[in-house]
């Protein structure tokens, strides 16, 4: 239950993109990071979390989305501002983010913003990997630092910060995610942190019950319980071990100014999973990897560039595992780690998350 009446408080939070961020803009081009863009993202992964949980999250595109009923919310004699919050027509996600007749209950402000097009131009990189006719289009992301300014109330304040630290570790901000965008680290963690020390996922479970519920299934809608996790982490010997790679070749010259730090192998990792590997009788192709073509239908399966971190190379993301005819087949495929380092050329480490510890996920 939120305490009543708190007085907002304000914090920085900096970040740097691991791999580019993409938030759209006038004309498709980015000229600046957009804060709805980032929004969006965070909002998305927020509604995958509360389902888990069991809470109530509603598809603000469709048409069952929240109507806040002012009236109905000032009438209340409920204790529980959560639940008097629900009967006023609010999902717990339009509790925070907002809806129709209810303000989101934070602030955002890109501040700081220090990144520059990874190219310049709103040309896109066409990765044809061989066999392919079209392959995949990336638009100019942005590379570079960047702080949020938030501010809220030390209760809201908390789940957003919790859910930013929560994106940073497996999520994406930004959109375009299936292509590789929007893997970001935050730079002043530890502070960060401090701000989070109380907080738990816990929380957001429901009033009075201590552990998640079990509502109607949805789904075409995000739920953590539905998604794997993965992160192949490995050493090149060489700086240029990626210009080899089929479907990269083609774009050395483009590629090479920013190589050192990312470089976008998710169309080869996808290729090879879509077209070498996928079975038929797991369902259809287009449900589960979106077209190719277009974004009118989102695929299901999030993998990120390959970025450097510190120690090594990394290249992360999420397969939401619904709809298939053998959830435990395509898992497998992803746990398969000849087929990571036979792509990317160079032999590594594979960390999984299979969907049955999404509690882990979230350390609870």
């Amino acid at each position: 239950m939120a305490p009543p009446n708190e007085g907002n408080v304000e914090v920085k939070i900096s970040f740097k993109t691991l791999t580019p961020l993409w938030t759209g803009g006038a004309d498709g081009q980015m000229n600046r990071i957009c804060e709805s863009g980032l929004l969006g993202s965070m909002r998305w992964w927020y509604e995958a979390i509360v389902r888990a949980l069991g809470g109530k999250a509603c598809d603000p595109s469709g048409d069952k989305k929240c109507l806040y009923d002012a009236t109905k919310h000032k009438k209340s004699t409920i204790s529980d501002e959560r639940q008097a919050l629900r009967r006023a027509g609010l999902c717990d996600v339009c509790q925070l983010f907002g809806a129709t007749g209810w303000r989101r209950r934070f602030q955002l402000q890109v501040v700081e913003d220090e990144t520059r097009a990874i190219w310049q131009g709103n040309t896109l990189l066409n990765i044809r990997p061989g066999g392919r006719n079209r392959g995949w289009y990336l638009p100019p992301g942005r590379l570079g630092t960047f702080s949020l300014r938030l501010r809220a109330s030390p209760y809201h304040l908390t789940q957003v910060l919790a859910l930013l630290r929560f994106i940073a570790q497996y999520g994406s901000l930004g959109a375009k995610p299936q292509l590789g965008y929007g893997v970001v680290e935050i730079l002043n963690n530890e502070e960060v942190k401090q701000h989070t020390t109380s907080f738990s996922w816990k929380n957001l479970l429901p009033e009075n019950t201590g552990q998640a519920q079990t509502p109607e299934k949805q789904e075409d809608l995000p739920n953590l319980k539905d998604m794997g996790f993965f992160c192949y982490r490995f050493e090149p010997e060489h700086p240029s071990w990626w210009v080899r790679l089929s479907g990269l070749e083609r774009v050395v010259h483009n590629v090479q100014p920013f190589a050192r730090q990312t470089v976008p192998i998710a169309p080869l990792l996808k290729n090879t999973w879509r077209f070498g590997h996928w079975q038929r009788h797991w369902g259809r192709d287009r449900d589960f990897w979106g077209l190719v073509e277009t974004e009118r239908q989102r695929g299901k399966v999030t993998v990120s560039w390959a970025y450097r971190t510190d120690e090594a190379w990394e290249i992360r993301g999420s397969a939401w595992l619904c709809g298939l005819k053998d959830e435990k087949a395509v898992w497998a495929m992803f746990q398969n780690a000849d087929i990571w380092a036979n792509t990317v050329g160079i032999e590594g480490d594979l960390i999984t998350t299979p969907r049955e510890q999404w509690k882990k996920i979230l350390d609870i």
